[in-house]
């Protein structure tokens, strides 16, 4: 932008905006690493709820705004709302002018909504990544002047219309600690051998996904048991009594809210399982290992289901309705799981190819096209 204000008398930063949780902070971030080694300086724009996860961010600059969900209903919780929206539109606003930001880039979430709109206000070219199958309703409402709507995985549904000309498939982006694991060996576990197995269900975890698997494995024969080596993400409020279950029937466990290098636990694994969020599946296909997937009855109009056929499509993965999650259903899952490591190491091998690789470098190749442009809003 000419004679815009430099980013503290440096190079002025691509901005970038995610919230909300790990499944757009994530990409996020390895859009950013691949930002900064091209020489890229970055500005991140996200919430509270986002700032959980920027321990290892590498952003020049974290700005925390306001943000709250539009659809909110009762009167009192839009007003609320709006007011939430409208301070992280001003907040942004003031840093992009500030800053002389020279592109942007949303990542879904509710945080990015306003720091779009500022930059698209500030007459900034932006672009929206999706890691979903459809398109959710924050990037749904950016469209319209972004300059590219880029997508994580083969299709993309709920694209308003006229927009099909700015769509480009670039694959989710994932962090350095999953690429270093992609297509990790898969060596399937036979007669005695441990069985490792990973529970998780995200930043959106709930009761259910730490109690019904739990009681599960504890249902499963001796021998099956005795096998066991799980690895089990829980929220805090759930550990002790999850860790009683699987002290009660003695089977291996590591039971944590949070996990340093989930990534690492994943390879390690034989069987995952998880919900159906686009980063938790690009990790899976990217590692390469099987999983049983449960759907997040509550996201947003389904999205997790049409992620998860992805990879049940191919073959790598099964699917389970999150009300048909009972304790019997995951026993009788888990046991045959186990009993069949041919059909294991086949899954595994069906996550090949799945993904797009180097999605992040592929954002940056975008972003670059637009820094050569930049100037004003895209036509």
């Amino acid at each position: 932008m000419a004679g815009a204000p430099t980013y503290d008398g440096l190079v002025p930063p691509v901005l970038l905006g995610a919230g909300g949780t790990g499944g757009h902070m994530f990409p996020a971030q390895a859009v950013a690493e691949a930002l900064k080694r091209r020489g890229h300086r970055v500005l991140l724009i996200t919430d509270a709820r986002g700032n959980r996860f920027t321990d290892a961010f590498p952003a020049d600059r974290i700005v925390e705004i306001s943000a709250a969900n539009p659809n909110a209903r009762g009167p009192m919780a839009k007003v609320s709302a709006a007011l939430a929206l409208t301070g992280g539109l001003i907040r942004s606003l003031q840093e992009i002018r500030r800053a002389g930001v020279a592109v942007a880039v949303g990542f879904g979430g509710y945080p990015s909504f306003p720091a779009l709109q500022a930059a698209a206000l500030s007459r900034v070219r932006y672009g929206v990544h999706e890691q979903n199958s459809l398109l959710g309703r924050a990037n749904r409402a950016l469209t319209g002047k972004a300059a590219f709507v880029a997508h994580g995985f083969s299709v993309l549904k709920g694209v308003p219309t006229g927009k099909a000309s700015r769509i480009v498939s670039v694959g989710n982006p994932v962090r350095g600690a999953v690429a270093d694991l992609a297509a990790s060996p898969y060596a399937a576990p036979h007669s005695n051998d441990p069985f490792r197995l990973l529970i998780t269900g995200g930043s959106q975890g709930a009761s259910l996904f730490a109690h019904a698997p739990a009681k599960a494995l504890a249902g499963l024969p001796t021998g099956l048991q005795r096998r066991l080596v799980v690895t089990h993400q829980v929220r805090a409020e759930d550990a002790a009594g999850v860790r009683a279950i699987y002290e009660g029937a003695g089977i291996s466990h590591t039971v944590a809210p949070f996990f340093e290098d989930l990534p690492a636990a994943m390879a390690q694994a034989h069987l995952v399982i998880a919900r159906a969020g686009a980063s938790t599946l690009t990790e899976l296909a990217t590692i390469g290992r099987p999983s049983l997937l449960v759907p997040l009855a509550i996201a947003m109009d389904d999205h997790q289901t049409v992620n998860a056929q992805t990879l049940v499509a191919a073959g790598a993965a099964t699917l389970l309705a999150e009300h048909h999650f009972t304790e019997d259903a995951v026993r009788t899952a888990l046991a045959q799981a186990m009993e069949n490591p041919d059909k294991l190491a086949h899954m595994a091998a069906q996550t090949n190819g799945l993904v797009p690789g180097d999605a992040a470098n592929a954002i940056v190749d975008l972003i670059e096209e637009q820094v050569a442009t930049a100037g004003g809003q895209p036509k």
